[in-house]
């Protein structure tokens, strides 16, 4: 098992000013509130328990929220990650931003990939560590800060199972820290470490079919017959007639890809599942949406179903 070297002997700065002068791209804006304000018969009146949220660029309301609603602006956000990442252990050579923001301005997502963090994968492949965090105005989100992983031959986004420390989620309320997410990320060592060590034991345990269909079944919301979708998958190798895109696309991955490259064991599953949440088609335009969902269903089926396995 190979893991990333995280002795220090690098300096971020150089590395993080280039994504610095890059700016916040569509993020580059702040919201205010504002009293809420309605008109009846006795004139205009005050609602006493709210406020509404705008930008202040454009005057465009965003969400209206109760008086304990604490905004996050992102420049903030954004800064304070960059500041996190400059004085981590984390080498941050050639590290990627990528701020995604939401038509009205209501959400937004940040993720740095960071090839020089990277290791090993059992198959051989090269992991590079990533950070996510996404916030919002619209009440949609809460604050959440993850790490994560993306596989440098298939791009797909590893979900991590093994220990729940990669994350820290808060409401939009005094509670809200975000200098406590950013210190859980002084602990990516250790939580790599454990994932790794995961990932390669996953590689050695072999499934059959019918681990694999409790598998994919899962990821997929399938509610129908499993009795006959296991008859499908023994006479055929895959569904038949089965509505379920997730489902399909699962076992067009694991058949023709996954199965065959890494042998019928629970590691191709895992890359079946992270195929699925990274890249099946969707008509969804709120791409942004779709892929928290996605990982998010990703993650809880895969740690279901390795409970039971």
């Amino acid at each position: 098992m190979t893991i990333l070297n995280f002795k220090k002997t690098f300096s971020n700065a150089q590395h993080m000013n280039p994504i610095r002068a890059n700016g916040y791209g569509e993020a580059d804006f702040t919201v205010a509130k504002a009293k809420v304000l309605y008109k009846n018969t006795a004139g205009i009146q005050q609602f006493p328990t709210k406020d509404v949220y705008y930008r202040t660029d454009t005057g465009e309301p965003i969400a209206i929220h109760g008086k304990r609603y604490k905004a996050v602006q992102y420049p903030d956000m954004i800064d304070k990650t960059r500041d996190m990442l400059e004085r981590s252990d984390l080498n941050c050579a050639d590290i990627k931003e990528s701020i995604q923001v939401s038509p009205n301005g209501g959400m937004c997502a940040v993720k740095y990939t960071l090839p020089a963090t990277s290791f090993k994968t059992p198959d051989g492949d090269t992991i590079s560590a990533t950070v996510l965090i996404i916030n919002s105005f619209t009440g949609v989100w809460s604050f959440d800060m993850s790490i994560g992983g993306e596989q440098s031959a298939c791009l797909n986004g590893q979900v991590f199972v093994s220990n729940l420390a990669n994350k820290y989620k808060s409401r939009h309320t005094n509670q809200l820290n975000i200098d406590a997410g950013i210190r859980m990320l002084a602990k990516t060592a250790d939580i790599l470490e454990n994932e790794i060590d995961l990932w390669h034991r996953m590689y050695s345990k072999e499934v059959g079919r019918i681990d694999t269909a409790r598998a994919f079944t899962l990821a997929a919301n399938y509610t129908g017959d499993i009795n006959e979708l296991l008859q499908d998958i023994v006479e055929y190798g895959k569904p038949v007639n089965v509505k379920n895109k997730a489902l399909s696309h699962l076992y067009d991955v694991y058949n023709n890809r996954y199965r065959p490259n890494f042998g019928a064991n629970q590691w191709a599953v895992y890359n079946a599942i992270t195929d699925w949440s990274t890249h099946a088609p969707s008509k969804s335009k709120n791409l942004i949406t779709l892929e928290k969902r996605r990982t998010e269903q990703a993650t809880t089926a895969i740690r279901e179903w390795l409970k039971v396995a």
